[in-house]
């Protein structure tokens, strides 16, 4: 049985050397990325975060709720963010949130910019301007691109992180084994083996709202020793491969947001459309052929209807390494006889 898309199941076929371990060797590891941000904010007591109007805004509520007050500066996988950061009136006690959205940017430099900058890396976690970065932090979640059930990484290019220091919460130990017991089930669905699909959907969907309640904590025992062995880079090829081969779809429906250069590793195949309407027709559809594409993201905030108009027309369809050339190849037939 194949579906494409949705929460990761198992996968245990991406054991190497080249893990992220080994790129960021004095990296911490959380439950998730927002603890990364609301972590450094409670430890550096800011008194404001610039973030951009593109957005999760599950993650800003988040932040919201914590000390520092949120501004935003309008952001977004279209926009020029150099020019746009150049133009923001920074105070003491202000700290910058950058993103690579959707892994589509190249390395950009931090040096003109006259407060902490914090660069969010979730999309890309080993690409050029992740390896490159010149920040004061550097925060992730993984488990939107490595296949474990939850996780974030935070590390420090300047090198201010020193050992370890973020202790086991036994909270976080228990969801965490919920959601393994989820992926597990879905690897077993996936197989034929069981029907139900509410029986790890439940698992996901219920412990999903656990994370907003959390201390902050390391991750989980079971997903640091998995990342350990995981070969990120072979994940990331096999990414790319399968993106450049729905890159092959023509469309006058839509344009593909390609990534500015070969050193950057995209997060998905994703479509900018012409309209709403067309986007979430297309949607629908695939969702009836078993592809579950997401919406990245809903911008719900009204600082900008321009970048909110942005976010009601992007569609991301997963192609991640879980996915072999001939699944591609069958994902691509179903997105060609949808349109």
């Amino acid at each position: 049985m194949i579906e494409f898309g949705s929460d990761f199941h198992v996968i245990d076929n991406f054991h190497g050397e080249k893990s992220i371990v080994n790129f960021y060797p004095n990296s911490q590891f959380l439950a998730d990325g927002r603890q990364c941000i609301l972590w450094l904010i409670d430890y550096f007591k800011w008194k404001r975060i610039w973030m951009p109007v593109y957005f999760c805004y599950e993650v800003v509520d988040t932040i919201k709720n914590s000390p520092v007050e949120v501004v935003f500066y309008e952001d977004s996988p279209l926009a020029n963010d150099t020019s746009l950061i150049s133009k923001i009136d920074f105070k003491k006690g202000d700290v910058l949130l950058r993103v690579n959205f959707f892994g589509l940017r190249g390395f950009r430099s931090n040096v003109d910019i006259p407060v902490p900058v914090i660069e969010d890396h979730s999309h890309d976690l080993i690409g050029e301007w992740a390896q490159k970065s010149d920040a004061d932090w550097c925060i992730a979640s993984l488990r939107k691109t490595i296949p474990i059930p939850e996780g974030g990484i935070l590390w420090s290019p300047k090198g201010f992180l020193g050992e370890k220091i973020f202790q086991r919460v036994e909270e976080n130990e228990s969801l965490a084994q919920k959601r393994w017991r989820g992926m597990e089930l879905k690897k077993l669905y996936l197989q034929g083996s069981i029907d139900d699909k509410n029986c790890f959907r439940n698992l996901y969907l219920d412990t999903e709202k656990e994370f907003e309640r959390l201390p902050v904590s390391r991750l989980d025992d079971r997903s640091l020793e998995y990342i350990a062995s995981f070969d990120i880079v072979t994940w990331y090829l096999q990414k790319s491969e399968n993106q450049k081969n729905l890159a092959r779809i023509a469309s006058a429906y839509f344009k593909i947001l390609n990534t500015e250069n070969s050193k950057c590793n995209p997060f998905s195949y994703i479509l900018l459309f012409e309209d709403t309407r067309r986007r979430d027709e297309v949607r629908e559809n695939l969702i009836k052929r078993r592809v579950y594409p997401a919406i990245l993201w809903n911008i719900c905030d009204s600082q900008s209807i321009e970048i909110q108009n942005i976010g009601d027309k992007i569609l991301s369809v997963h192609c991640d390494g879980r996915y072999t050339e001939k699944d591609i190849e069958e994902l691509k037939q179903i997105i060609e006889s949808v349109l």
